[in-house]
């Protein structure tokens, strides 16, 4: 049994005082970040943030990211796996993938110095006797299902252990038509890919919304953002709700999950 943390789309900036919309990513980010480390941080193994860490997505932004983490990279980790003493918190581990706001570049540059640099993270760890399959669909709003990702998902599939998969956009509509307009044309390939596996939960950003639904047998989860989020309507338009973060337990093959709200 073990439990770790999901977080999404943070829009971070250079400072605490630079503003989304009058709104300060940074500042809720810490805040979440404050709340997990004083209610369940003694419970989870990790923490995996899947993507669109950077509104402004500079060398200035990034370098930033790292000393509000608190975070170091090692060659003995995982890909993606930074170790983070912020807010309370001590050495934990956390893995980060990118989003499509995030420059390849600067991300790995800063954040993961130890890594090789790959054009799309498309990456796979293990943990406890669960595969953790992590996929990249590319740095446009719209999700682009690549040669190149399929085949690392075809290869990241032969396993007889349990499966997670961890990815920034969605991969299910959730309900707005502008936001749903971004998934991947090719769908029906990804989910013909994983049919019949052992598959025990999708994890998704993207949509700055939390929600959970099933496709095809599989659970599929979205989180609320850190970040501002977007009224459930046909067209764009920003809101402001407490941030989400989700606890996810797994237990003999048993995926369970419960919902946080930070008060900001």
């Amino acid at each position: 049994m073990f439990s770790f943390i999901h977080i999404s789309d943070h829009h971070l900036f250079e400072s605490e005082n630079l503003f989304e919309y009058g709104f300060s990513t940074v500042y809720a980010f810490r805040q979440v970040l404050r709340h997990i480390s004083s209610n369940v941080g003694q419970k989870a193994d990790f923490l995996v943030t899947t993507g669109d860490l950077a509104k402004t997505p500079s060398a200035n932004t990034y370098q930033y990211i790292v000393e509000l983490l608190q975070a170091r990279s090692t060659p003995a980790l995982s890909p993606g796996q930074l170790l983070i003493s912020p807010e309370g918190l001590q050495d934990f581990p956390m893995y980060v993938l990118p989003g499509n706001l995030d420059d390849r570049d600067n991300f790995y540059r800063h954040l993961l110095p130890q890594t090789p640099h790959m054009p799309l993270m498309n990456f796979f760890f293990e943990h406890k006797g669960i595969r953790f399959v992590c996929l990249d669909w590319g740095p446009q709003a719209k999700a682009i299902g690549s040669p190149e990702m399929f085949d690392f998902l075809a290869t990241a599939l032969q396993t007889e252990l349990p499966l997670i998969l961890l990815m920034h956009h969605h991969i299910t509509p959730v309900g707005f038509q502008w936001m749903d307009d971004f998934l991947a044309d090719n769908l029906g390939d990804f989910f013909s890919l994983i049919s019949g596996k052992n598959i025990l939960g999708i994890f998704c950003g993207h949509t700055h919304c939390t929600y959970e639904t099933t496709v095809q047998g599989i659970p599929v989860y979205g989180v609320r953002s850190t970040a501002p989020q977007f009224v459930p309507q046909a067209t764009p338009l920003l809101c402001l709700e407490a941030p989400h973060y989700r606890l996810v337990n797994v237990n003999n093959g048993v995926l369970t999950t419960q919902i946080y709200e930070v008060p900001l």
